[in-house]
């Protein structure tokens, strides 16, 4: 059997990444998220105001609605809070191969 020593360096996977605060995009997605939010809660409250004084194909759609905004609620804040790093090319990372050297 051989023994294996563990190094000490970090492996090329652990090192660390920038991670820049969060885009327009991801802060309009933030405020969608909300508002989808609100408006499943503005659902089922009228849900439960409205539910005995509607026939059933109201009380489908209202349930179908808050459902709907609920579901985009939850897809569309995982867009605004995913953390994207910067994957940008700066000069200093280019290859030699693909600096033209003219």
């Amino acid at each position: 059997m051989s023994k294996t020593i563990p190094t000490q360096q970090r492996p090329a996977h652990h090192l660390p990444v920038k991670h820049p605060g969060k885009r327009l995009w991801q802060k309009v997605m933030t405020f969608i998220a909300n508002f989808s939010f609100v408006m499943a809660a503005v659902g089922v409250v009228m849900t439960l105001i409205y539910g005995n004084e509607v026939s059933a194909p109201l009380k489908a759609a209202l349930g179908a609605t808050t459902f709907i905004f609920f579901a985009i609620g939850i897809v569309v804040n995982t867009m605004g809070s995913t953390s994207i790093p910067d994957l940008t090319i700066g000069e200093n990372n280019l290859d030699d191969h693909d600096v033209d050297k003219t």
